[in-house]
């Protein structure tokens, strides 16, 4: 649904998720299964793509909020969660 972007908008909502030219990009007050935005900072880590540097979710806080979710969807992710772990480790 179109809204205006706005500081009033800002104030009033938490979750905001915007189509742009590369893609939807979620824009998070809260994640459900990690927490407020400092919960969420610790269970970040930094990643450089096209030489900005952004951050993420970790795998433990991104396998926290995907089984918070349940949506059917996100269950699917935890196998590639795994799969992903099973790559970093030695």
């Amino acid at each position: 649904m179109p809204f205006f972007w706005d500081e009033q908008t800002l104030w009033s909502g938490l979750n905001f998720t915007l189509s742009t030219d590369v893609g939807a990009i979620d824009l998070l007050g809260d994640v459900p299964g990690v927490g407020s935005f400092d919960d969420v900072a610790k269970g970040s880590e930094e990643i450089q793509p096209y030489g900005s540097a952004v951050r993420i979710l970790g795998l433990d806080a991104l396998e926290r909020a995907k089984r918070a979710a349940g949506r059917a969807k996100d269950l699917l992710d935890l196998g590639e969660i795994a799969a992903i772990r099973a790559r970093r480790s030695p």
